[in-house]
């Protein structure tokens, strides 16, 4: 995290980084690669390839460069209304 005085700290987003899968053997060395690159790993789904973390917004571009790496996109969360609502 960014520690300069008088600026706010940068927020983090949660990103699913898909392997390819010539790398799905070596998805753990995928991992570690990710890691050094800036991101906090939340969970490694290795038989759907994927790997789930966040890092800050900034750092997308370090973590698509790792090799091994086929795309990394932010998380998106949708909801559905209680039963009782109006709009489903």
């Amino acid at each position: 995290m960014d520690d300069s005085p008088g600026l706010p700290p940068q927020q983090t987003v949660t990103f699913i980084v898909t392997v390819q899968d010539a790398y799905l053997e070596r998805i753990k060395e995928v991992t570690k690669e990710l890691e050094t690159a800036g991101l906090k790993i939340d969970r490694v789904l290795g038989t759907l390839g994927q790997v789930v973390g966040h890092a800050k917004d900034s750092g997308r571009n370090q973590l698509a460069g790792v090799r091994g790496v086929e795309s990394v996109v932010p998380e998106r969360r949708l909801g559905i209304g209680p039963p009782e609502s109006d709009v489903q």
